[in-house]
């Protein structure tokens, strides 16, 4: 995993969650997509392109 660690916080660059606050929670290498929780229970995968780090 080189992009993000998890504890991370990001920020979805695209789709509904655009804009929104997340925190990585899981790395899938299989498929280099990333896991980020959003609030207590909603949970996406994105590829490392469509996060950012949270500033």
């Amino acid at each position: 995993m080189s992009d993000f660690a998890i504890g991370d916080g990001v920020t979805v660059t695209e789709g509904p969650m655009k804009g929104l606050y997340g925190v990585v929670v899981y790395f899938y290498e299989k498929e280099h997509q990333y896991l980020v929780r959003f609030g207590g229970s909603q949970q996406l995968y994105y590829d490392p392109a469509q996060i950012v780090p949270w500033t």
